[in-house]
């Protein structure tokens, strides 16, 4: 996907497949070929359904800024919420993938972190399912920070 248009400024809300990450577990599919004989290796796939890998990615992004107390540092209820739910259908506004290049997390799964962006005022859910392997990460826009208070 595309970063969050939030981000870029982009018109269309939709979600958009700009590449594919495969990653495998176990033996290399070379390798077993090759042990096996087989002339060619072809994969198939099944259609993908990016909306709703986007609303899954944003809904594990808003679960954890939940479960980490972080909600309360948003300005009102996240605007990504009628996306996640369904009933809006604007989710690549608020998912996206980040430009980062991809980092190995070795001995963690998953990895979710949330990130305050005070210069640019919201709020960011990093999401990298299998982080142990090279995916990506994803960002889920949660929404804009309250404004600091004086001490």
């Amino acid at each position: 996907m595309p970063p969050p248009r939030f981000l870029t400024g982009g018109q269309n809300s939709g979600v958009d497949i700009i590449g594919v990450a495969t990653i495998s577990f176990g033996p290399r599919p070379e390798v077993v070929a090759r042990e096996l004989g087989a002339q060619q290796l072809v994969l198939k796939s099944k259609p993908d359904h990016p909306v709703s890998f986007a609303r899954m990615i944003a809904k594990v992004g808003y679960a954890m800024a939940f479960a980490v107390g972080a909600l309360h540092r948003l300005e009102g209820p996240s605007p990504v919420i009628p996306s996640l739910l369904g009933e809006v259908n604007d989710i690549g506004r608020w998912v996206g993938t980040l430009t980062d290049p991809i980092r190995t997390y070795h001995g963690l799964l998953h990895r979710i972190e949330i990130h305050e962006d005070r210069e640019q005022g919201f709020l960011l859910a990093e999401v990298q399912l299998f982080s142990d392997s090279e995916t990506p990460s994803y960002g889920v826009i949660l929404g804009h920070l309250k404004e600091p208070t004086a001490p």
